[in-house]
């Protein structure tokens, strides 16, 4: 038996256009990154302004930092890297004919493959996407289950399932670091929604389910949200997204 429910959606309504099945857009602002990189505290001052403005103006754009392992070699280990997220990068760039691998590399809804220098063109993505009505909608719910230390999570997708993957990742709310050696020694540096577990499904359908599993047994999701998104197998566009926030 399920426990308890924890998650309430962000802004969870449907709204479907007269005559067609087009739903509320949304943006994920993908963020590849890494302590070792001095050009990266940047991103994650860029980050915190795309969320703020999306606070502002009400609209559905969301972050996510994933911390690369590219620098790990370089005098300090990103604690926070994993080399399945450079793995992604590397999937994401190939996509978007970007050879050049190098952080802080931005994504809108899986194009772009931009320095997060170029801020005036992750902007015009974000408002391109933003005006352009989705054609699926994603919503999820989830509940823990102590016993099996496994968050179970239901989801429901609107819209054709053909070609995407689902992918839900547990991201952290804030980080803290300092690191003592590298690019970026003595610097505190801040991250935010940082990529921490993920799971994915690459066959979704309609209604279904997933489980993300834990090594400890007592979870503190309050300084976690999850994010669930899809994405289409070759493009990898983001056709839909969704940020949960826990509730206990």
């Amino acid at each position: 038996m399920r426990k308890q429910f924890l998650l309430i959606v962000f802004c969870a309504f449907v709204t479907w256009a007269k005559a067609q099945n087009m739903y509320v857009p949304t943006v994920l602002v993908e963020f590849y990154t890494s302590e070792g990189c001095s050009s990266c505290p940047m991103a994650d001052e860029f980050g915190t302004t795309i969320r703020a403005i999306a606070d502002s103006s009400k609209q559905r754009v969301f972050t996510l930092d994933w911390h690369v392992d590219l620098w790990n070699q370089s005098g300090w280990v990103d604690p926070f890297s994993d080399s399945m997220y450079t793995k992604r990068q590397e999937m994401m760039a190939a996509a978007n004919n970007q050879k050049a691998m190098f952080t802080p590399m931005v994504f809108v809804n899986g194009k772009g493959a931009l320095p997060a220098g170029a801020k005036s063109e992750v902007g015009k993505l974000i408002e391109s996407f933003i005006r352009q009505p989705a054609q699926n909608f994603l919503m999820f719910s989830a509940s823990w289950m102590p016993n099996d230390k496994m968050l179970l999570i239901d989801y429901e997708i609107k819209g054709k399932t053909d070609s995407l993957d689902l992918v839900v990742v547990l991201a952290q709310n804030q980080a803290f670091s300092v690191p003592n050696k590298g690019e970026n020694q003595g610097i505190k540096l801040s991250h935010h929604n940082v990529v921490r577990q993920q799971v994915k499904t690459d066959k979704p359908t309609a209604i279904g389910s997933l489980s993300m599993q834990f090594a400890v047994p007592n979870v503190d999701f309050s300084q976690y949200n999850l994010v669930g998104f899809l994405q289409h197998k070759r493009t990898k566009q983001i056709f839909a997204s969704q940020v949960l926030a826990f509730k206990k």
